[in-house]
Parts: structure tokens; sequence; C-alpha cells
């Protein structure tokens, strides 16, 4: 009983510090920045919301609720002049998400994250390793700065249309 109860703890731990908080805000501070550069994005109204989805699996309920507080904080509930419609739900609860202009996906599996690449939103992912064999679009990695990551096959796919200036200062992943 007590070798179950230490699992729990150990696993408890494990998740809630699974998450780089310094990654995790500075992600959430350029990535919704970078989203709203994609030219394609249209609004039916010149102050309709920015929708934003955070997808999570079971577990990362926590990670999520952070997430939704950074960017509220960060952005003062406006990005480019749009109010923020934010949304958190688990990949379960996941069924049209079409509806949303960027989605943010924290860990997941592939059959979880292969439901973000079919949306049509600009997508992107806390771990940048998993960016190219799940078809998500953008995720940053910290190395000396912030290297902006973009899936190439994912931008054809979509159709994404990005400044050039974006595109010159990111590493794009074939």
């Amino acid at each position: 009983m007590k070798r179950i109860f230490i699992l729990l703890i150990l696993n408890a731990a494990v998740w809630s510090a699974s998450y780089d908080p310094f990654l995790l805000e500075t992600q959430l501070t350029l990535l919704p920045k970078i989203a709203m550069l994609e030219k394609n994005i249209v609004f039916s109204q010149s102050n309709a919301p920015v929708k934003i989805l955070i997808a999570y699996d079971r577990g990362d309920e926590e990670a999520a609720a952070t997430c939704t507080k950074i960017l509220s904080t960060k952005f003062n509930g406006r990005l480019n002049a749009h109010p923020i419609a934010l949304t958190a739900l688990s990949f379960d609860k996941l069924e049209g998400t079409g509806a949303y202009h960027f989605i943010y996906a924290l860990k997941g599996n592939p059959s979880q994250l292969k439901k973000l690449h079919t949306s049509g939103a600009v997508t992107a992912l806390y771990d940048a390793d998993q960016l190219k064999e799940n078809g998500i679009l953008l995720s940053i990695q910290m190395e000396r700065t912030p290297i902006i990551l973009i899936n190439a096959k994912a931008l054809r796919e979509n159709r994404f249309s990005f400044p050039d200036s974006l595109l010159e200062i990111a590493r794009i992943v074939p």
C-alpha cells in the first residue's frame, strides 16, 4: 500500500514539473503574435475576438489553466486590437476545432495531435521535438535565444501565408 501511495505522489510530481515555466511563458508570449501574422486569418467584424484554444491531455488541467492565465495577463485581453476569447479543452473533448484562429497544444500523443492538424487553424505545440511528425505548424525552441520553428509540410498543406521576413528568421523544419 505504501508503494502505491509513493508511486502516486512521484507521478504527480513528474506531471507538475513536466513543463518548463520559462519556455511556456516564452511560447505563449510569441506564438499568438506569430499566428496573427498569417495573412489569411479573416475576422467577420473589425472587433471580432481572436479565438484561442489550449488543447491538453488528461492530467494537464493545471498546466492548461496556467496557459490561460498567462495569455490573459500578457495581452491584457487584446491581441492586435481584437479581444481574446480563450478556451481550454482536453483532447478527448475536441470535436470541431475549425472555429479557432490559433490552437496551442500541450503534450499529447500523435493521434491526439493529428486532430489539430486538420483544423485549419494556426497550430502550435509545446514540445518542439514532435512538431514535424504530427503536422503541427509552429513551435519555439530555446537555444541561446528563442528559435521559431515552422513545419514546412504543414505550411504547404494548409496553405498558410506568412510574411517573408518571418520565414527568413525562422528555422524551417522539412
